[in-house]
């Protein structure tokens, strides 16, 4: 219950001042909100709910087969390290999780529900279909039980990891030499608005939610769009203006084929 209670606080906190943000401050004009924020907070709502009744149970299983299993554990290293450590590792585990669902077929038929957005704020970083939330949830648990992170690494990652989404969506911008700055090892919002371009070559790079440092060291980091940032197009790769038309066509997306110029 604290951590659930956490969690929604640190959440209602940081969604309202990001909201604010981006109203006073605007980067573009968004001309589609009041349709998007109504599929982006019922996929939030529906997300949660799958969360909050699956994430037990897993936690659960794994705790069922050693609670003493994990690297960390075997390591015997100090709290503070293994904490530091954890939240390092699990932000490295959710870069290459978010390429592998850009790479993978089946995996991105359901990541592109995020991408299909046609406009980029705040409540974009809450627009995942619940499978993949489920899919996300999976591999989590078992990094989690594989390695033996403290579960106050899990929480203090996910507020952390809550919160940098939130922050890298919102239809704001840092000023420039903030942005030089700060995208040496965060990930800004307009670092972030190249990932959610319709160009699959710009699509394809800074998966980074947290740390920038991986899209660095990986070589996937992008500082500007091709054709100029203030030219770039943001919805679903390869295609010029598709976009879900009611939450219906939006879970169903994901079980959707359609030609890719549209």
């Amino acid at each position: 219950m604290i951590d659930f209670t956490v969690r929604i606080s640190v959440f209602l906190l940081v969604f309202g001042a990001l909201v604010m943000w981006q109203w006073y401050w605007p980067r573009a004009p968004l001309l589609q909100w009041k349709q998007r924020w109504r599929h982006n907070l019922s996929l939030l709502l529906i997300g949660a709910l799958c969360v909050r009744l699956f994430q037990p149970l897993l936690l659960s299983v794994m705790a069922f087969f050693s609670q003493e299993f994990g690297l960390f554990n075997a390591l015997n290293l100090p709290f503070t390290v293994a904490f530091l450590l954890s939240i390092v590792v699990l932000d490295g585990l959710i870069y290459w999780q978010h390429r592998l669902f850009h790479r993978v077929p089946f995996l991105w038929r359901f990541h592109r529900v995020h991408h299909s957005d046609p406009e980029l704020d705040v409540s974009s970083a809450v627009r995942f279909h619940p499978i993949e939330i489920l899919m996300s949830l999976g591999i989590k648990v078992f990094a989690i039980w594989l390695l033996g992170i403290p579960i106050e690494a899990v929480l203090a990652f996910d507020i952390l990891l809550n919160a940098s989404a939130m922050f890298n969506h919102t239809n704001a911008r840092l000023p420039e030499k903030v942005e030089v700055w700060v995208k040496k090892i965060l990930v800004t919002p307009d670092m972030h608005r190249i990932h959610h371009s319709r160009v699959s070559l710009e699509a394809n790079s800074n998966y980074g939610f947290f740390l920038s440092i991986w899209d660095t060291l990986f070589r996937s980091k992008r500082n500007h769009a091709l054709n100029g940032d203030e030219n770039l197009t943001i919805g679903l790769p390869e295609t010029r203006s598709y976009q879900p038309a009611s939450f219906k066509a939006v879970l169903a997306l994901p079980f959707k084929s359609f030609k890719k110029s549209r």
